[in-house]
C-alpha cells in the first residue's frame, strides 16, 4: 500500500476484539503484516473530525456498555461522509451482551436479532459452528466457498428503510437448509427451524461502507476449526477490511491471495529478516521474477507433474492387485461353522466380486434364523434417566419429526427427545 490504510478499534465500550489478548494473535499478525495502521479509540466517538482520521472504525461485540445518542449520530455521520463500519456482535445480539448497537444498525437498513445459530446436518464437531455455504458473489466473498460460524447470531434486514434511495444492502451469506435457532422472545429461548437465515450483510451507505456480522469467534486462534485460520475464514476478514478501506488505496489492484502455509510463513520470515514493508511486495518481486523465467519455471512444473501422474498409475495398479487379494480373503474369513443368513449373503457377495459369477441362495434360512436370534439393536428396549422406555425406531422417528435434531447425544437422550417421548407415551 502506497499510503498506510489505517484501522481503528473502539476500546471505550468493553469491546471484546483487543489486539493485546493472545486469543486473536493471528488476526493481530495479519493486519501487522499487511501493513495496516492500527489505532485505539479509548475516549469514545463524539465527534466526526475525531474518526475521519481513520479509514475504518471496528466494534467488535461491545459488552455490559451502551452507545450514547451522540455516539450513534457521529458513527452515521462518519459512514454517510465516506467511512467505514466493520460491525460483530456475538450470540444473543443485544439482549444476551446487554448494549444497544441495533439503535446504529437500524440506521444501516438491519439488526441483530437475539439468538444462537445452529445446523443439525453441516457443522463442524457442534451443532453451534454451522458450515456456511450460502454465499452470494461480491467483493468481499471472492475465492471463499465455506465460512464456519460459532456462536453466533443472525441478522434481520429490514423491510422498510427511512432513506432507502442511499442504502444498498446484501445479504453476502445465509445459513443452509438445515439452519435452526434459539431465540429469545422476551421471556425465554425458544428453538425454532430458521433455513436460509441471513448472517452476513454488506452495506453501501451514501458514501460509506458497512459489514457486519453476529461472530466474533472468526477472528479467534483458539479453535482451529473455528478461528481466524479454519475454511475461507481468514480470506473472508481478508476482503472484508479490503473492501471497506479501498477508497484509501491510491495505486495498484487489490486482490485477496490464499498463500499455502509453508509459503505464508516463509514471506514473513523474508519481511523480519530483510525488513520489507509488507507481504505485498515479496508478492511482486516473486511474480516479476516468474514472469522473466515463465519458460524456464513452466517445463520445470510439465516434469514434476508428469512424476507425479506416473507415481499416481503406479499406486492404482497396486491398489487394484491388493483389492483382488482382498475380496479372496473376504471369502475365506467369512467361511466357518455355524453362519447366519447374512454370513451367507456376505459369502456370496464376496464370491461374485472376486469370480465375476452371479449366484442365488436356494435355501430359506428365515424361520430357523428367528427361533434362535436374539433381540437385534432396532428392537432392543433403552430407558431414560425417567424410566421411560424407547427403542431405536423411536429416535429415528424423533430425529424425522424435529428435522434432524439429535434423540442422543454423548450416549444420553436429549432433552427434547424426553419431552416427545413423554408426550407420545401419553397417546
Amino acid at each position: 500500500m502506497p499510503d498506510k490504510v489505517t484501522i481503528a478499534l473502539d476500546y471505550s465500550h468493553n469491546n471484546k476484539l483487543v489486539l493485546e489478548s493472545s486469543s486473536y494473535n493471528e488476526f493481530t499478525h495479519f493486519l501487522f503484516t499487511s501493513g495496516y495502521k492500527l489505532g485505539k479509540i479509548e475516549g469514545g466517538m463524539d465527534s466526526v473530525s475525531k474518526l475521519e482520521q481513520y479509514d475504518c472504525v471496528v466494534l467488535s461485540c461491545p459488552s455490559n456498555s451502551m452507545l450514547s445518542e451522540k455516539e450513534i449520530e457521529v458513527l452515521e455521520a462518519y459512514v454517510k461522509n465516506g467511512g467505514s463500519l466493520l460491525i460483530l456482535s456475538a450470540m444473543g445480539g443485544d439482549i444476551l451482551n446487554k448494549t444497544n448497537l441495533n439503535e446504529l444498525t437500524h440506521k444501516f437498513g438491519f439488526e441483530f436479532v437475539p439468538d444462537g445459530v445452529e445446523d443439525s446436518v453441516n457443522y463442524v464437531n457442534l451443532q453451534k459452528r454451522p458450515l456456511i455455504t450460502n454465499i452470494t458473489p461480491h467483493v468481499i466473498t471472492e475465492q471463499v466457498k465455506k465460512l464456519v460460524i460459532s456462536s453466533a447470531c443472525s441478522l434481520k434486514v429490514l423491510q422498510f428503510l427511512e432513506d432507502e434511495n442511499n442504502i444498498k444492502i446484501e445479504t453476502v451469506a445465509k445459513g443452509g437448509l438445515n439452519t435452526w435457532h434459539r431465540v429469545f422472545d422476551g421471556e425465554e429461548w425458544i428453538g425454532e427451524d430458521s433455513p436460509k437465515i441471513p448472517m452476513i450483510v454488506a452495506v453501501e451507505y451514501y458514501k460509506g461502507k458497512v459489514v457486519s456480522y453476529g461472530n466474533l469467534a472468526m477472528f479467534s486462534s483458539l479453535g482451529r476449526e473455528y478461528g481466524f485460520s479454519a475454511f475461507d475464514n481468514n480470506i473472508f476478514i481478508a476482503n472484508t477490511l479490503k473492501w471497506l478501506t479501498s477508497e484509501a488505496v491510491l495505486s495498484g489492484k487489490v486482490v485477496t491471495v490464499n498463500l499455502q502455509l509453508d509459503l505464508f510463513y516463509w514471506a514473513n520470515k523474508v519481511l523480519k529478516d530483510q525488513k520489507w514493508e509488507n507481504v505485498s511486495d515479496v508478492l511482486n518481486v516473486s511474480l516479476k521474477y516468474f514472469k522473466d523465467n515463465y519458460k524456464t519455471a513452466i517445463d520445470d512444473i510439465k516434469k514434476l507433474q508428469e512424476e507425479k501422474i506416473a507415481k499416481r498409475i503406479e499406486y492404482e495398479k497396486k491398489k487394484k492387485v491388493a483389492m483382488e487379494v482382498s475380496a479372496e480373503d473376504k471369502v475365506l474369513e467369512l467361511v466357518v461353522p455355524e453362519r447366519r443368513r447374512e454370513d451367507l449373503l456376505d459369502i456370496m457377495s464376496a464370491l461374485e466380486e472376486a469370480t465375476g459369477e452371479k449366484y442365488e441362495l436356494s435355501i430359506d434360512l428365515d424361520e430357523a434364523e428367528a427361533k434362535k436370534a436374539p433381540p437385534t439393536k432396532k428392537t432392543r428396549i433403552f430407558k431414560t434417566p425417567e424410566g421411560l422406555e424407547y427403542t431405536i425406531e423411536d429416535t429415528k422417528m424423533f430425529s424425522k419429526k424435529s428435522g434432524g435434531k439429535h434423540a442422543i447425544w454423548h450416549g444420553k437422550p436429549t432433552r427434547a427427545f424426553i419431552t416427545w417421548l413423554e408426550i407420545e407415551k401419553a397417546k
